[in-house]
């Protein structure tokens, strides 16, 4: 089984700054911070792994989707409501990347949307600089992101035991 270091380890090499591919960076970060979040509702649950498993199915369940898996966490207040719109912004801005076969990180619509993070704001203290492209807004915005949920997989699974 792969650790968590080593999954974090992928993540950071494909979703390197220096990576020319936009399209690619967009999926990498939007599928790592999805991973994340099913990792975070399956430390919050019980121990019931089918149970888990039938909610959390990427085909059949109700919860199969990055936004409904986020607006549980919100809902729950595992994470907060910056947290929360920030990762319906990143769905949106992949499903833009998705469906439009030309988008870029130029487009009025991605560029839009990358300015509607504010998760980096709030946690790093600083407004990105007025040279920050859409891309590297994107790029900051993502990593303040999987830095607050990565570690909420083990808090979680730590208040779960500590109730028990």
């Amino acid at each position: 089984m792969e650790s968590e270091f080593d999954r974090l380890l992928e993540f950071s090499r494909s979703f390197d700054y220096e990576h020319d591919n936009d399209r690619e960076i967009v999926i990498v970060g939007c599928a790592y911070i999805e991973s994340l979040i099913k990792e975070i509702l399956e430390a919050t649950f019980i121990d019931d792994l089918n149970e888990a498993k039938a909610l959390l199915s990427d085909s059949t369940g109700p919860l199969s989707g990055l936004v409904p898996r986020a607006r549980l966490l919100y809902l729950l207040g595992v994470i907060p409501e910056p947290v929360y719109k920030d990762i319906k912004t990143v769905g949106k801005i992949r499903n833009e990347f998705a469906h439009k076969v030309t988008a870029s990180f130029s487009d009025n619509r991605v560029q839009q949307l990358c300015r509607n993070l504010e998760w980096h704001v709030q946690s790093m203290f600083i407004t990105p600089p007025p040279e920050a492209t859409a891309r590297d807004i994107y790029q900051v915005g993502v990593n303040q992101l999987v830095s607050h949920l990565g570690a909420l997989p083990g808090f979680q699974r730590f208040n779960r035991e500590r109730s028990n």
